[in-house]
């Protein structure tokens, strides 16, 4: 399921090289979608885990307001990313029968609002004064405008229980 959705899903890795951090954050991205494609969840949740670490520690690095928002807002997505492959791997590990465990469902709210802790801060964050910045924050908007879309047809196709939640 998660070949389907990823190959739909908007490269937000599409900026140009960079150094540090920045550079990290955008490789371990990479490496989490591809892992994602190879039907590898598990280790697409630990590198984008890793992504939202590289954008916390931007964040705290980062001066300019607006792009520490960017980061922050980054970190957020990236957290929503997680959870929703972790409820991903958790759902295969106990058989891949709907309906989820709780603990499945769960892993997707969280995803749920972690993305969108990010979306308001993206919109809050309009006013990026460089380009590049701009670039990436409607990049990581498509993107989780996309996440948002798998959570909820994951919450679906696993039968999660709202009553539980």
């Amino acid at each position: 399921m998660v070949i389907v959705f990823w190959g739909m899903l908007t490269p937000v890795t599409a900026w140009g090289q960079g150094v540090g951090g920045q550079a990290e954050m955008d490789r371990l991205e990479e490496q989490a979608q591809n892992l994602a494609a190879q039907n590898d969840p598990e280790g697409a949740a630990l590198a984008i885990g890793k992504a939202a670490m590289m954008a916390d520690l931007l964040t705290e690095d980062t001066k300019e307001p607006q792009t520490k928002n960017l980061y922050q807002a980054a970190a957020y997505h990236y957290r929503g990313q997680e959870f929703g492959l972790r409820a991903l791997a958790l759902f295969n590990r106990a058989g891949g029968q709907a309906p989820a465990a709780p603990g499945v469902c769960q892993f997707l709210v969280q995803g749920h609002k972690k993305l969108e802790q990010a979306r308001m801060l993206f919109e809050e964050n309009a006013s990026i004064p460089h380009e590049e910045g701009q670039i990436r924050q409607h990049m990581l908007l498509e993107n989780n405008k996309e996440w948002k879309d798998m959570l909820q047809d994951l919450h679906d196709d696993f039968a999660c229980d709202l009553a539980a939640e």
